[in-house]
């Protein structure tokens, strides 16, 4: 069963997303809120809410203000910055907490690429919302990319338009020195032959991470399909059903 979602930020603007129930289980469930990369959209990521929700799980997907040409959120890209996208979680977190048939105890992220870069640093400002965290290829090295665009005078990414802003914010941020704030359990699922986002990206967060483990995808690339696309979902169900009834 799906159910579309509207949740209204500060300041003002409509994010939209769509979640996926269970059909029969607790009164209270538990939830994954499933974060997309740069220029995409929930819709690509939606086929995996029917495997979430079979194992019981809710399954929120939602697009980033600005998020991409196809968002149905409000914003532009050229607005859009990494900040923007971590207060929109964030939005999203706090209004998921209040559904009635979630249970605010068993909130889990799970981000692919950028999105698992906003995922790990709104854990780390907010660990104690967050049970067990899942990280697909996460695009950890922006801050680098950001310095080597702004110096060049670059605003394209992958022929996509970004305001000054985004380079200039995203530069300034110490990913490695923040994320080790969030100590609950990070599973990173990351492939041997990403050509966007290097594996060695994933294995440096291993090393600072309190309490991670990375699960490695031989031979898969960049947004996974087929074989490894399943692979990755069972692989992020059966850590999350690690944490179900784990105290926290």
């Amino acid at each position: 069963m799906t159910q579309e979602m509207t949740f209204l930020s500060k300041n003002g603007r409509k994010i939209q997303g769509q979640i996926y129930l269970p059909f029969h289980g607790e009164n209270h469930f538990p939830l994954v809120i499933f974060c997309h990369g740069f220029g995409s959209n929930f819709r690509e990521l939606m086929h995996h809410g029917d495997g979430f929700a079979k194992a019981g799980i809710c399954c929120l997907f939602f697009d980033f203000c600005g998020g991409s040409l196809e968002s149905m959120s409000d914003g532009t890209m050229e607005e859009m910055t990494i900040q923007s996208e971590c207060e929109d979680l964030k939005t999203v977190l706090a209004c998921a907490r209040e559904l009635s048939y979630v249970d605010p105890d068993r909130i889990f992220l799970l981000g692919e690429s950028m999105g698992g870069l906003v995922c790990s640093l709104v854990a780390a400002r907010y660990p104690a919302d967050i049970r067990a965290m899942v990280l697909w290829y996460p695009a950890l090295g922006i801050p680098e990319d950001a310095a080597r665009r702004y110096s060049a005078g670059e605003r394209e990414v992958f022929g996509l338009h970004l305001g000054e802003t985004f380079d200039r914010e995203a530069m300034t941020l110490d990913v490695y020195q923040d994320i080790p704030a969030y100590q609950r359990p990070v599973l990173l699922i990351h492939g041997t032959e990403d050509p966007i986002v290097p594996i060695s990206y994933s294995q440096k967060a291993l090393h600072v991470y309190q309490d991670a483990r990375l699960l490695v995808m031989p031979g898969a690339g960049h947004g996974y399909e087929g074989a490894d696309s399943v692979m990755a979902r069972d692989q992020s169900i059966a850590f999350i059903k690690e944490y179900l009834c784990v105290h926290p």
